[in-house]
């Protein structure tokens, strides 16, 4: 059992250490709508762009996850992207996430993570309506720049304030935030496309299948 232990361990890490890389072309975002976002309590206000569900196709790169065409979310405001532009990224852990600002931390991390447990599936697996991907992409942008992560979240109030062109979306945004207690689901197959210059993104990480089949597999070699 030790050396059945030793070899799947050595394959995860090993695929982890090779899973670093995506590089992928930037088509558009849909569905979604535009607003405008504030990071100083509503002093100066810019545009967001389009917030909804971010879609890619996959060019090249080592990392095991995100194949052919996928879909992403945005976690980070003040770096920008440009439809059919091809960009080189690292794959981080999502607490690393959101590189202009040092990395969103481990406490928004798990905020995330519930918000995706709760809301939608962390396989990216179908496209969301607009009002959802709307919520869920205003939700992120708010747990990643409010100041703290454990004081009331509200997309209305606080350092971060957002506003939208769909004010089903915002409404949804706050039911959303205001679930998140600490109590509910969490996704566990979350990553970040990190990269100096452009928008990091959030996307899936590859699952567990191809590890427990990896075990399974193990397990024959070793009988």
């Amino acid at each position: 059992m030790r050396f059945l232990s030793g070899l799947v361990g050595a394959a995860i890490l090993a695929s982890t250490a090779d899973a670093s890389i995506i590089t992928a072309t930037f088509n558009n975002v849909g569905p979604g709508s535009g607003g405008a976002f504030s990071l100083d309590g509503g002093a100066n206000w810019n545009n967001t762009g389009a917030a909804g569900h971010f879609n890619w196709t996959r060019t090249g790169g080592n990392y095991l996850g995100a194949q052919g065409n996928f879909m992403s979310f945005c976690c980070e405001l003040t770096e920008h992207i440009g439809g059919g532009s091809t960009y080189n990224f690292n794959v981080v852990p999502l607490d690393q996430g959101t590189d202009s600002i040092g990395g969103m931390g481990l406490a928004k991390a798990d905020l995330i993570n519930e918000l995706f447990g709760r809301y939608y599936s962390p396989s990216f697996g179908s496209v969301l309506t607009a009002d959802r991907a709307t919520a869920m992409q205003l939700s992120i942008w708010e747990i990643v720049y409010e100041n703290s992560a454990t004081g009331p979240r509200s997309i209305a109030t606080g350092n971060a304030m957002f506003t939208n062109d769909n004010a089903g979306a915002m409404a949804l945004a706050e039911l959303y935030l205001a679930s998140l207690d600490g109590s509910g689901p969490r996704a566990t197959d979350l990553a970040v496309m990190s990269a100096g210059g452009a928008q990091d993104q959030i996307i899936p990480a590859p699952g567990t299948i191809a590890l427990a089949g990896l075990a399974g597999l193990c397990f024959r070699r070793r009988r």
